[in-house]
């Protein structure tokens, strides 16, 4: 296992009838608005100039403890990736769109926490398939990457994520915040181990995890950090592949 890895639409008017010459005579109509072109967007921050490091969390969205966590994201205006069970995704559509809608990222963590490497290919497929289906309804976007439970990954889950359109996100750090349950511990890993394009793993279900956040975020702010998604970090993500370099080639 690499080091830092834990177990964790419009209508138009109908064409009259009969001779115009019979008709009125009537003012020409305005010519129609040409439909604007959209102007290709640039991401708000270059995280190949910039200190840019990822906040991640597992496991949710929690009805009790992740309101809190956007409410700290939103004062600080950080963004982050949550990676969703799609289970509670499907029994909290408002907390999916709401984290799409501030900016931060919501992306696949399995349909209800198996170990996808126990699964056939097909079986992680169904599984991934079923959870992307429930984030899509919530957020309605489309989600593009995905993290293995547990980080149990194999070349099986390569071929399902490659099928499924999605990248596997794993970590650089692992802030183990599910066994130590100390904001303290959590906080100090990611401030002392952050670094320029890294991501760190937490979980949004743990109040110990969201008591953490706070401080956290101003740390790495005073470091002169920039909070975005994992998105927003790597740019264009390969289907199937892993991230960052690290996990390769783990479990093959």
């Amino acid at each position: 296992m690499p080091p830092g890895a834990g177990t964790p639409s419009g209508s138009g008017a109908p064409s009259g009838s009969g001779s115009t010459s019979q008709q009125p005579p009537s003012e020409t109509p305005d010519p129609p608005t040409p439909t604007p072109t959209p102007t290709p967007t640039k991401p708000a921050v270059d995280c190949k100039k910039s200190k840019c490091f990822a906040l991640t969390f597992d496991d949710g969205p929690s009805p009790d403890t992740t309101p809190q966590l956007l409410k700290i994201l939103k004062k600080h205006k950080a963004k982050a990736t949550f990676f969703q069970l799609g289970t509670l995704a499907k029994e909290y559509p408002e907390l999916v769109k709401e984290i799409h809608d501030m900016g931060s990222e919501v992306a696949n963590h399995s349909w209800d926490h198996d170990s996808l490497d126990r699964k056939s290919v097909d079986g992680a497929y169904e599984d991934m398939k079923k959870a992307n289906e429930a984030i899509e309804a919530g957020c309605g976007c489309k989600v593009t990457l995905m993290r293995p439970p547990y980080g149990a990954t194999d070349k099986g889950v390569d071929k399902a994520t490659k099928k499924l359109g999605l990248a596997q996100i794993l970590w650089d750090i692992d802030t183990l915040d599910w066994d130590t349950h100390d904001p303290y511990d959590i906080r100090s890993k990611v401030v002392h181990s952050a670094g320029k394009n890294r991501i760190a793993l937490m979980h949004d279900i743990h109040q110990t995890t969201i008591d953490a956040v706070d401080e956290m975020i101003e740390e790495l702010y005073e470091d002169d950090f920039k909070l975005v998604t994992v998105s927003e970090m790597l740019g264009d993500t390969v289907p199937g592949k892993r991230y960052p370099k690290s996990w390769a080639s783990y479990g093959n």
